[in-house]
């Protein structure tokens, strides 16, 4: 689900998944919250997407189609941008990665909650609340 130029202007959260029905799921229980949705496959076009585009955040399945997803984490610590994984493969395979496990979700995941424990990561514009 590709958002407009328009609405990447908003908070837009980055979900990087190769099995496409827990993508549309995540896309899906993300964009119910009012935050805009890229969704990639692959390592390569979530550096791509790093690349170009504005991102408030990051959900991440660790071994995608090319491979963990290593990279694209260290690229968003150096960024500052907060993350979450969300994945199968065993936590001890994860931290061994030196990624720390309150970061990391099971499968099967509620998206909605891994969405809020990002919330309390950074400032997020389009969930405040409108008086």
């Amino acid at each position: 689900m590709q958002p407009n130029a328009e609405a990447l202007e908003a908070d837009t959260v980055l979900i990087v998944e190769d099995d496409a029905l827990i993508s549309m799921d995540a896309a899906e229980s993300v964009a119910r919250a009012g935050v805009n949705v890229m969704t990639v496959e692959t390592v390569a076009d979530a550096l791509d997407v790093l690349n170009h585009e504005r991102i408030s955040a990051a959900i991440l399945d660790f071994h995608v189609r090319d491979g963990a997803v290593t990279p694209v984490v260290e690229r968003l610590q150096r960024s500052g941008v907060p993350f979450r994984i969300v994945s199968g493969s065993p936590l001890s395979e994860i931290a061994a990665k030196g990624i720390p496990l309150h970061l990391c979700a099971q499968k099967p995941a509620d998206y909605l909650k891994v969405l809020i424990s990002l919330i309390g990561d950074r400032p997020w514009f389009s969930l405040r609340a409108s008086h």
